[in-house]
């Protein structure tokens, strides 16, 4: 398969935290990036996205006392599923 010029490969969120180890780890996560790296020679045009949260940020769990990770509080917005810290700003993950 070979991509049009106007194709698109979109990765997203392809990062650390998100494969074994990491914060908030995706079983297996890991395994995903050979099939990507073999996919990026095949598109003109790739677009990577990247998620990144500051330290403290209001969706994670240790930003609320008493509360642990996975559980839902209500927000100004609606309810927030409340994470461990992960990918935040200028760390490994």
């Amino acid at each position: 398969m070979t991509a049009n010029l106007t194709d698109v490969l979109l990765v997203v969120d392809v990062q650390n935290d998100f494969c074994s180890g990491g914060a908030l780890a995706v079983p297996r996560g890991e395994e995903i990036v050979p099939v990507i790296n073999r996919l990026i020679s095949r598109f003109h045009h790739v677009v990577l996205t990247q998620d990144w949260h500051p330290p403290g940020h209001r969706s994670f769990a240790s930003s609320h006392s008493g509360y642990a990770p996975f559980t839902s509080i209500g927000m100004p917005y609606g309810s927030q599923t409340l994470w461990p810290d992960h990918c935040v700003q200028g760390t490994f993950g």
